[in-house]
Parts: structure tokens; C-alpha cells; sequence
């Protein structure tokens, strides 16, 4: 099967995440349960990008995701 997850912050999409999902029921949990990680990763950077600098400091604490101070285009 097909899994599409958009995902939005104030209305504006920053992030599209499509994957084909096969296998045994324990698989299609895994890849949908590293999918959901993807999908927060994408939904909490787009909120540290949405606070005007000077940003505060935060604690990185999910271990698969790269949250990165970043210059969205401003």
C-alpha cells in the first residue's frame, strides 16, 4: 500500500512524505512507525524555523531527528 502524509504548519505545507509500505504486518509497522518519526522531525523543524531569531536554546531530544538552526529563506 501507499502512505502520504503532508504535513503543515500554519497552513503551509512543509513537508510531503510518501512511501510504499509491503510486507508482514510487523514490517508495514516499522515502516510506518519510522515514517511517523520523519513526519515530527519535519512538523518540529518547521517550528524552530517559524521563531524569529534570536532563537531560544533547546535540547535535541529525539534521537533520530536533525533539528538544525536554519535560515528559511529570510
Amino acid at each position: 500500500m501507499q502512505v502520504e502524509i503532508t504535513v503543515k504548519v500554519n497552513g503551509h505545507v512543509v513537508g510531503e512524505h510518501v512511501k510504499q509500505v509491503d510486507g508482514t504486518l510487523e514490517q508495514m509497522e516499522e515502516a510506518i512507525d519510522a515514517m511517523s518519526r520523519e513526519v515530527a522531525c519535519a512538523a518540529l523543524q518547521a517550528g524552530v524555523d517559524a521563531v524569529a531569531p534570536p532563537r531560544p536554546l533547546f535540547q535535541n531530544r529525539a534521537e533520530n531527528c536533525d533539528i538544525r538552526d536554519t535560515d528559511s529563506g529570510r
